[in-house]
């Protein structure tokens, strides 16, 4: 079971996306996704369908228009299907 924690920079239309995960609670590693945003997020839609535990999933989003602290049920993230409409739903 892992616990996941994104963080969102940029802008909602050039973003970047970094993607941490743990299995203690306590150290967070880079998850070491590669390719497209696009791509890393559908690699991490696998990695949260298969090893994401009940835990919600924490988002620090710092864009150029907000900056806010989220979290998010592995429910409703694995219901959004595309990484630009998942920056739109923060």
């Amino acid at each position: 079971m892992k616990l996941f924690k994104l963080v969102v920079s940029g802008s909602e239309q050039d973003f970047s996306i970094a993607y941490n995960s743990s299995s203690d609670f306590m150290n967070y590693n880079d998850c070491g996704y590669s390719g497209s945003e696009e791509e890393k997020y559908i690699s991490f839609l696998e990695d949260l369908k298969k090893n994401g535990g009940p835990q919600p999933v924490n988002i620090k989003v710092k864009l150029k228009t907000k900056t806010v602290d989220r979290a998010f049920s592995k429910a409703k993230i694995l219901n959004i299907e595309s990484v630009g409409n998942f920056v739109s739903e923060l």
